[in-house]
């Protein structure tokens, strides 16, 4: 089975279903999710770069992990700059980011979050899920036919 006709069937057989994601996390109770709703208003940069000093990443390694124009970056996780979904996608791949993170990023940056209805934006997560990187990610996109994230 070649390559892209494996991850097609391990996509669908895991993320698509339901209109919701599967098997990614623990669902959160009504009380909790009401709680965490409208207490952090941070936009996608600061909320990024406050996610990263979190988990002591390194803002330099991180940059380099998701491909994106180091400039650019740095100014984004200022928010000096609006990223396009891509970029956040990107960045979101730099981070190591799960799926829920990655949805959060996105939303905050003002896009829409991961959609299981699409066949792109399943692709994306089950290389988000899968820890692969976003070379490895296109790679996939690419062997689908879809558009990559990283300009070619």
């Amino acid at each position: 089975m070649n390559r892209s006709r494996f991850c097609a069937n391990i996509i669908r057989s895991r993320y698509v279903g339901g209109g919701a994601w599967t098997g990614t996390s623990s669902k959160l109770e009504h009380g909790d999710a009401l709680a965490r709703a409208g207490n952090d208003v941070r936009p996608a940069g600061v909320w990024a770069a406050g996610l990263i000093a979190a988990r002591g990443l390194v803002r330099s390694e991180v940059i380099r992990r998701s491909r994106l124009n180091q400039t650019f970056a740095y100014q984004i996780l200022s928010d000096a700059r609006h990223a396009s979904r891509d970029k956040l996608i990107q960045l979101a791949f730099g981070m190591a980011l799960g799926i829920d993170d990655c949805c959060e990023l996105l939303e905050r940056g003002g896009t829409n979050a991961l959609s299981p209805r699409s066949r792109r934006d399943v692709a994306i997560a089950f290389c988000l899920d899968r820890g692969l990187d976003v070379a490895i990610c296109d790679d996939i996109l690419w062997d689908l036919g879809e558009r990559t994230l990283v300009s070619r």
